[in-house]
């Protein structure tokens, strides 16, 4: 099994929270954009709110990278997450109890289409923070708001890879102008699993192994792919990293 989905993992009313603390975070970097006011009932896929974060991204970078930051470290923003308990879909994913977890990283991330700049290519979880040399002892939960397909990008997966370690992937250099680090799957392992990608209705969590080979699809929608990412390891594995280097 390379992967399980778990329905309605996030309720829509977390969903609405989460959005509500997103658009008081845009309100208050970008005051002039993001009028106090304005209703917003479709949240995620309300089109003024979408035209609104378009115009947002393209005409105040900085500001939208503050933004985007300070999400991900908020106490309101984890306390929603941790309300929803995913450990326990973590729990039953890797088979290990929830005390024997740690979370590496929480994320809401803001797919815009045809984003080529902050794509990732094939990669693997671990190979960046190589808590767990087995893929297996680490799930990642994937977490749409909006019901995700081909057409917006939804998750690809090299189905049978979660039995790698991240030694099969390398550090490579990516752009031209700007230019980035990325941590890729090496292409003579990629030849071994077929591609799937896998449509996932919103607020369910797709959960996979931190070491399965895997990339967002292209977003060719007009619209933004929200998702939330949260990583577990297990940390009483004999290839926890800590435990691991004390044998080295």
């Amino acid at each position: 099994m390379s992967y399980k989905i778990y329905k309605n993992s996030i309720s829509e009313k977390n969903s609405k929270k989460i959005f509500d603390f997103v658009l008081k975070s845009c309100q208050f970097y970008c005051p002039f954009v993001f009028d106090q006011k304005e209703n917003y009932k479709k949240t995620w896929v309300d089109k003024k709110f979408v035209k609104k974060m378009f115009y947002f991204r393209k005409n105040y970078k900085e500001r939208f990278s503050a933004m985007y930051d300070s999400i991900k470290t908020s106490n309101q923003f984890q306390k929603i997450i941790f309300s929803c308990k995913l450990d326990l879909i973590a729990k039953k994913f890797l088979k290990t109890e929830c005390d024997n977890l740690l979370i590496r990283d929480i994320q809401l991330r803001m797919d815009f289409p045809n984003d080529k700049r902050n794509s990732y290519g094939w990669h693997q979880d671990n190979a960046y923070d190589e808590y767990n040399l087995y893929s297996k002892n680490g799930a990642v939960l994937w977490i749409p708001l909006i019901k995700t397909n081909k057409k917006n990008g939804t998750l690809v997966v090299k189905t049978g890879s979660e039995n790698s370690s991240f030694k099969c992937s390398k550090k490579v250099k990516k752009g031209t102008k700007y230019t980035s680090e990325q941590i890729l799957v090496k292409k003579k392992y990629l030849k071994k699993y077929k591609s799937k990608s896998i449509n996932c209705s919103k607020n369910a969590a797709l959960a996979t192994y931190c070491g399965i080979f895997h990339k967002s699809g292209n977003n060719t929608s007009d619209h933004i792919r929200f998702t939330i990412v949260v990583r577990y390891n297990n940390q009483f594995s004999e290839d926890f990293k800590f435990y691991r280097d004390l044998r080295s």
